[in-house]
């Protein structure tokens, strides 16, 4: 039997998957709590500000604990010139296309 994983990243197993996996969860979370940011911002009374405030520290946090596992695992630099980071987001980026 075909595991889940296996039919959603055929060409990917084990740390590739799992690598591919994180960069997307922390596209996501970012994209999530800038949204939440934004709608705080635009919000109109103090409940709904601290509500969707807190929903987007919620991402923060977990964008930041995906960020911390991908650079314990070293498949991310922080400390890498803006221009190899963003090469290699792209590199993930297009690798993760082609596994679909």
């Amino acid at each position: 039997m075909v595991s889940l994983m296996g039919s959603i990243f055929p060409e990917s197993s084990g740390e590739a998957g799992d690598r591919t996996i994180a960069y997307n969860a922390t596209y996501g979370a970012a994209a999530t709590a800038q949204a939440y940011f934004s709608a705080a911002l635009a919000a109109t009374t103090p409940e709904v500000r601290a509500l969707l405030a807190g929903y987007c520290s919620q991402g923060l946090t977990g964008h930041e604990g995906i960020m911390n596992y991908m650079i314990q695992k070293k498949w991310v630099n922080p400390y890498d010139q803006p221009e190899r980071q963003l090469s290699t987001a792209v590199q993930e980026s297009l690798s993760s296309f082609k596994a679909h």
